[in-house]
């Protein structure tokens, strides 16, 4: 079954102090994670107000290119994360999370060609909808690997973002048309687990899920 949820994301302690509020105030326990944005030396803090939190289950993280392998497993322990990605250039660096490796999923980028036998030894993709669609839009290289593997099960997870034609994908919304392209956005590209991407409000978010899964007709 597909699900969508709504994700802690920032910039800085204040955009994930105020999250937590939000999860809280409205009775969220499952939420997905996004970890590049903040530098890493912050990121025990996000860990520890997890830990304090009413979040029991985070199905995908997006990882730094310093995640360690002991946080993957705290991540795992704690929160039963099954999933987390990483940008192709940190394919190279896949040797340091065995045996986690197959819960390493690729998130592709547009005009960024990724390392084919190196994906293969993760668990698969992990598409941003906004980056497939622009590379679609711009006809790039990583496209037509994606579409190497379109009859594989191995597209995982999702992140959820805006997007603007000859642009790309937005994380602030400014209305709902910015979603309209996921109508168009072929099947097979979507998981399971989607998490939106976006660095508005929990509150934001929660009316942004309404609309997506209206669209997805989840």
């Amino acid at each position: 079954m597909k699900k969508i949820y709504v994700s802690l994301t920032g910039y800085d302690f204040k955009n994930y102090e105020s999250k937590f509020k939000e999860l809280k105030k409205f009775n969220i326990s499952e939420v997905c994670l996004f970890l590049t944005a903040l530098p890493h030396k912050h990121h025990k803090y996000v860990f520890e107000k997890l830990l304090h939190s009413n979040i029991k289950y985070i199905p995908l993280v997006h990882i730094s290119h310093e995640t360690t392998k002991s946080e993957i497993e705290f991540l795992k322990k704690n929160f039963k994360t099954k999933y987390f990605n990483i940008h192709a250039k940190n394919l190279n660096d896949l040797d340091k999370y065995i045996p986690y490796t197959k819960n390493i999923l690729l998130e592709t980028h547009p005009e960024v060609e990724f390392n084919e036998t190196l994906f293969l030894k993760t668990g698969g993709f992990c598409i941003d909808v906004a980056h497939f669609w622009r590379a679609k839009e711009i006809q790039s290289k990583d496209y037509f690997q994606i579409l190497k593997f379109k009859n594989y099960k191995l597209f995982k997870c999702n992140h959820l973002s805006g997007y603007k034609k000859n642009w790309g994908d937005l994380h602030d919304i400014k209305n709902e048309k910015s979603f309209e392209y996921l109508r168009e956005v072929p099947k097979f590209v979507f998981g399971n687990i989607l998490a939106i991407e976006l660095m508005d409000t929990i509150n934001t978010q929660l009316k942004v899920k309404k609309i997506i899964e209206k669209i997805l007709k989840i």
